[in-house]
Order: C-alpha cells, then sequence, then structure tokens
C-alpha cells in the first residue's frame, strides 16, 4: 500500500453487516457509489445499505469479484473515468483516482453454505473526509469485532468459523490459505 493508505479487512455475516451498516448510517449521512469499471457513464447511487436485499450475499467466492462502493457525502459529485479500449470503445471506471473525498468499502458475504468470503474498508487518500470517514467506520466495526491474524471478525463470523466454516479471499484458494484460529 502507498504512503497515506489505510486499510482495514473483515468477516462478518448478512445480520452482522446490517447491524454495522445501521451504526455507521445513524452516525453518519453519506452516500454510497457502485464502483468498478462499467459499460456506460451512469453511477448507481444509494443513500443506505441496510435495505440492499443482496448485502452480504456474494454471486463470486473470490473478494476481488464482490460488489464495492465509494463512501462519499451527498453532495460530492463523483468523478466517472473515460477508458479507451484497445479493440475501439470506451469504458468507464469509478473509483478513488479521480474521487479523493471517499472511502471504498467491499462487504463481506456468504458466497456459498460454508463460505464467508472476507470485506475490506480502504482508502489511498489523505484527505480529511476520507480520513474521517474511515476512521469512524473503522471504529465501529473494531468495537463489534474481535482481531484473527489481521482481519476483523465478527462473534458470529467467529462461530461459524468454529462450526468448520471457510473464511476466504479466495474460496478457489486451498483451504492453509483460510483464516484460521491460533
Amino acid at each position: 500500500m502507498r504512503p497515506g493508505s489505510k486499510q482495514l479487512l473483515f468477516f462478518l455475516t448478512p445480520a452482522e453487516l446490517v447491524e454495522l451498516m445501521a451504526a455507521f448510517e445513524s452516525q453518519n449521512v453519506v452516500s454510497y457509489h457502485q464502483a468498478g469499471t462499467f459499460p456506460s457513464p451512469k453511477t448507481l447511487t444509494a443513500f443506505s445499505l441496510i435495505e440492499e436485499a443482496s448485502l452480504g450475499h456474494l454471486t463470486s467466492g473470490d473478494w476481488n469479484q464482490s460488489p464495492t462502493y465509494l463512501i462519499s457525502a451527498p453532495e460530492t459529485k463523483i468523478v466517472v473515468r473515460e477508458i479507451i479500449l484497445q479493440r475501439g470503445g470506451y469504458s468507464y471506471a469509478i473509483d478513488q483516482q479521480k474521487n479523493p473525498d471517499t472511502v471504498v468499502f467491499k462487504p463481506s458475504g456468504i458466497f456459498t453454505e460454508g463460505i464467508l468470503v472476507a470485506g475490506s474498508l480502504v482508502t489511498g487518500s489523505s484527505t480529511a473526509y476520507s480520513t474521517m470517514t474511515f476512521q469512524a467506520f473503522a471504529k465501529i466495526i473494531k468495537q463489534r469485532t474481535t482481531r484473527i491474524g489481521v482481519f476483523y471478525v465478527g462473534p458470529d463470523a467467529r462461530a461459524k468459523l468454529m462450526l468448520g466454516w471457510r473464511l476466504v479471499t479466495t474460496a478457489s484458494s486451498p483451504k492453509e490459505y483460510d483464516l484460521a484460529l491460533d
């Protein structure tokens, strides 16, 4: 990670994510913008993730494929980067590169029964807003979890680990790369 970057990695179940979002959103007025690379420059924005039906439920076992959101102040205009494709045409990136007053949030979630994929909270920016928002969100995560290695693990997620669930960044990786209790 580059200087000034901050990162917090976590495992939370869907119910724990809803509780986390409720706590964070009760203390912070924010917008969530779907991040990634898209065929259209249109941004998808929500003012809460609590009602998001897919929150904590993933369609991929690879955290690199998990839904990603930029968290910003509601009045922040999100800048979409245009990418020229070699084959012709354009792709559009919604990321932190042109949006420094944001934090990147990737919820953890259940991929299949027995597999919980990690989530992350990251910022590569040192603006006042990104620093303050990262710290506020990280504080709530840390208050509700225990640290195992580099991950913050919710009580329900820890119980699943003890029941034999795999806590992973990528489900296709060998089990020796899963989170384990020491």
